[in-house]
């Protein structure tokens, strides 16, 4: 079993997400930190998997795809200028999503923190009866609303 995230409450995901989209990371940190008591390092490596999760939800599926097989051919740089086109991301965000890709990095996969999909992550908090936890997490990483992400949650068994 993995090392499981502290509990980032909504509003505070909430917050962070717009932070993000704002491309205030330092700030960003600095409210996960506050909120759960972070070190620095942890704080950053899990805004760095939430940034990375608002950039993939920019890039459309299938640019996403077309990405992939122009990195398969050895085009990076093709790569980052279609998604930059496809999500409307800056040189840097387009980058690291295409880092990301080469990486490894799927939709709705770990990307920081844990193993496993999102829905391994939850059930992880659900087995520990923390289902706040695992509604946070799900809202967090798949931009559900609270009542869609608590459904999902409630389907984890």
């Amino acid at each position: 079993m993995s090392v499981q995230q502290p509990y980032v409450p909504p509003e505070v995901g909430t917050r962070v997400v717009e932070l993000l989209s704002k491309g205030q990371v330092i700030k960003a940190v600095a409210e996960v930190r506050k909120a759960t008591g972070m070190d620095l390092v942890d704080a950053k490596a899990y805004i760095d998997g939430m940034r990375l999760e608002w950039v993939g939800a920019q890039v459309p599926v299938e640019a996403e795809e077309k990405a992939r097989a122009l990195l398969a051919e050895g085009r990076a740089k093709d790569a980052v200028k279609l998604v930059r086109e496809a999500g409307g991301l800056g040189r840097s965000e387009g980058k690291d999503f295409v880092k990301a890709l080469q990486a490894g990095w799927r939709r709705g996969r770990a990307t920081a923190g844990g193993a496993g999909t999102v829905a391994d992550r939850a059930r992880e908090f659900v087995d520990a009866d923390d289902r706040a936890s695992a509604v946070a997490l799900v809202r967090a990483e798949t931009g559900m609303t609270a009542e869609e992400a608590g459904r999902f949650v409630d389907a984890l068994g």
